[in-house]
């Protein structure tokens, strides 16, 4: 293959490997090497480590730059993006993974949050990776086979991440938070118009705590039930100091009543009271100004 025709090459998978990383979770695919023998590196350039032969099926973690970071057979390389071809979703070994989150992460039966849950999986347990689709990676569990997705999920030590630092093995768990936080937004925002049930904890109606721990655990969070408790169990801050994804609590004489979600910009999404739905609300309204708290950090 000419040097022309590798960077064409380069040029479009990169392309769309790009336009798949905004559509699915994070810039996870398959590749398949197209090369008589493709050398896998330590680092971008780095010192050749190993190699690979034509056909090999290979996980993409992050195609970012002309160097590509992929895993083979458990362990994470560098290798040039120009010899690795995308292919939509495929099944094989990636040996073993790692659950990484704060307390447990949702494992699902289809690569998308809005599939249900198989079962919660705790941080440090060991899952068997046998492929990749949309943007997931396809593991079993206990016999079962189900999806995690690349944020909380590291192979052999390398970062299982689009968001993988240069040398593949330091998760960047800043922009991984800001992710989850963005998540949690996305997630909340599905039920704006949803009634306020009092007691209720699911998509047919929502009290305020039932709503938040709700949302929380579709992201593999678990969080207290009740408002005064979720107050008690996690990091209290000022307004000031609010992120997206952050709880906001209200109440009178420092007892909490009311909780909700922050959004940014001011802003909460809720669900208020009988009568009312799931919507957005202003810190800045005269009975929420007056009645706030405190935020509650949970990432």
């Amino acid at each position: 293959m000419s040097l022309s025709k590798r960077w064409i090459r380069y040029a479009i998978t990169g392309a769309f490997a790009t336009a798949l990383s905004i559509t699915a979770s994070g810039a996870l695919y398959v590749g398949q090497i197209d090369a008589s023998s493709l050398n896998l590196r330590s680092a971008p350039n780095g010192t050749v480590i190993d190699s690979v032969s034509r056909g090999t099926k290979v996980a993409v973690i992050n195609n970012s730059s002309e160097w590509f970071q992929i895993a083979v057979d458990g362990q994470t390389y560098y290798a040039s993006g120009a010899y690795i071809d995308w292919i939509p979703e495929c099944d094989f070994n990636l040996g073993t993974g790692t659950i990484k989150c704060s307390t447990t992460v949702n494992f699902r039966s289809q690569p998308n949050t809005s599939s249900s849950v198989i079962a919660s999986l705790k941080n440090g347990q060991k899952v068997s990776v046998i492929g990749v689709s949309g943007g997931w990676y396809k593991v079993t569990v206990n016999g079962k086979t189900g999806y995690i997705s690349p944020d909380y999920l590291t192979i052999n030590g390398g970062a299982a991440s689009n968001q993988s630092s240069a040398v593949g093995s330091v998760v960047d768990t800043t922009s991984s938070t800001q992710g989850i936080r963005q998540d949690i937004l996305d997630f909340a925002a599905q039920f704006l118009g949803t009634p306020y049930v009092y007691g209720g904890s699911t998509p047919s109606g929502f009290d305020c705590s039932g709503f938040t721990s709700y949302v929380y655990k579709n992201m593999g969070i678990s969080i207290a039930r009740t408002s005064s408790d979720q107050r008690a169990t996690t990091t209290n801050i000022s307004m000031d100091e609010l992120l997206p994804g952050d709880l906001v609590f209200f109440g009178s004489n420092n007892v909490v009543s009311h909780v909700g979600i922050y959004v940014g910009d001011g802003n909460f999404i809720h669900s208020p009271h009988t009568g009312s739905v799931v919507k957005y609300d202003t810190l800045a309204s005269g009975n929420y100004n007056r009645r706030f708290i405190c935020g509650g950090r949970v990432l």
